[in-house]
């Protein structure tokens, strides 16, 4: 497949007909339809974040591709990387993404990036350093796709998730056969409480992916909880594109109502950004209300359950719905992977 874009930063950067031509490969793949193969290419890939689905679902698609993957943990395996103009490196860190970057590229043919300042395993929220305004820029990720000489793949940042949504969007495309796929039908992307503070980047990119397939979008959050309205009016203007719609809601019944698809998602308030103890405190009123179980799908009209992974059960969702028929959460992170492997082949190569 052709292809306009060099680097997967953003879905919000890549065209409608490129995310099309994705998905379609994909799921061409999958059905074993199309194949693809890179053999003796290496993708690499840098996490400063602990990560199960997209570590594995890349490596897997690398290794079925034919080709070979290198992960490296940030600050374990590597040195502390500066990736600011003008610094004089006479703190904690070692090397510059001026010379990480050009140097990945020549080992590599594809480079990966997971970087997000939300992410944690602790049990308490991270500790941020930055306002919002300054932590959505990426700048460490956007630097090295600018010094690297390769494609450069986000594999989670402050503001984006894209190939989560690209997963997100290939598995609604697959349970929407049919001329019009999902086009006009319901999609509700809601907020769930949790114990933490998480990033915004993963419900960024799930309502760009269902926006962009022109559906019928609903956002429904608590007050204070709505997500950046840049994002916001960038995913509106795309489902508008598509012969879709977007609203904001924070009325659960009426988002509800008719929705075929229900996608749960924790995230924190722009509002409370590095302020997370206030924001704790203000949110514990919305814990038992903001947990997704089989009353609000029996709202629902028969709707299929989302969540992109990990979650909590019994915290964010409910037993009954994540073990019911209704959930296609597994589906949803297998495509993780059929999903990555048409990137990869449109970066690298050709389908076969």
């Amino acid at each position: 497949m052709s292809r306009s874009f060099r680097h997967f930063l953003s879905l919000r950067e890549i065209p409608r007909e490129d995310l099309d031509a994705l998905c379609l490969l994909a799921l061409s793949l999958k059905r074993r339809e199309a194949v693809a193969r890179l053999p003796g290419r290496v993708l690499g890939m840098l996490f400063f974040n602990p990560s199960v689905r997209t570590r594995a679902s890349f490596e897997s698609a690398m290794a079925r591709l034919g080709g070979a993957s290198i992960a490296l943990a940030a600050g374990r395996d590597t040195w502390n990387f500066e990736h600011r103009e003008g610094i004089a490196m006479d703190g904690a860190t070692q090397e510059h993404v001026k010379e990480l970057a050009p140097v990945l590229s020549r080992y590599c043919d594809v480079l990966g990036v997971r970087k997000s300042e939300l992410v944690t395993t602790s049990a308490t929220t991270a500790e941020v350093s930055g306002s919002w305004d300054d932590l959505k820029r990426d700048g460490f990720l956007r630097a090295l796709a600018r010094y690297a000489t390769v494609p450069v793949i986000n594999l989670e940042s402050n503001a984006d998730h894209p190939c989560q949504g690209l997963a997100d969007r290939m598995t609604l495309l697959e349970r929407c056969p049919g001329p019009d796929g999902p086009r006009g039908v319901k999609y509700v992307l809601t907020w769930a409480w949790h114990t933490k503070s998480l990033p915004m980047a993963t419900p960024n990119s799930q309502l760009e992916a269902a926006a962009s397939l022109g559906m019928d979008v609903t956002l429904l959050c608590p007050e204070g909880w709505e997500l950046d309205p840049e994002v916001t009016a960038a995913a509106r203007a795309s489902a508008e594109a598509a012969g879709g719609g977007l609203r904001v809601t924070h009325d659960r019944d009426a988002a509800l109502a008719g929705a075929r698809f229900l996608c749960a998602k924790e995230w924190g308030s722009t509002r409370y950004y590095g302020r997370f103890d206030e924001e704790r405190r203000d949110k514990e009123r919305l814990r038992e209300a903001w947990r997704v179980d089989g009353r609000w799908m029996a709202r629902t009209a028969g709707a299929s359950f989302m969540h992109c992974l990990p979650v909590r059960r019994g915290v964010v969702v409910a037993d009954d719905v994540l073990d019911s028929p209704a959930s296609i959460v597994v589906d949803q992170a297998e495509n993780r992977m059929w999903a990555q492997m048409a990137l990869l082949a449109s970066l690298l190569g050709e389908p076969g």
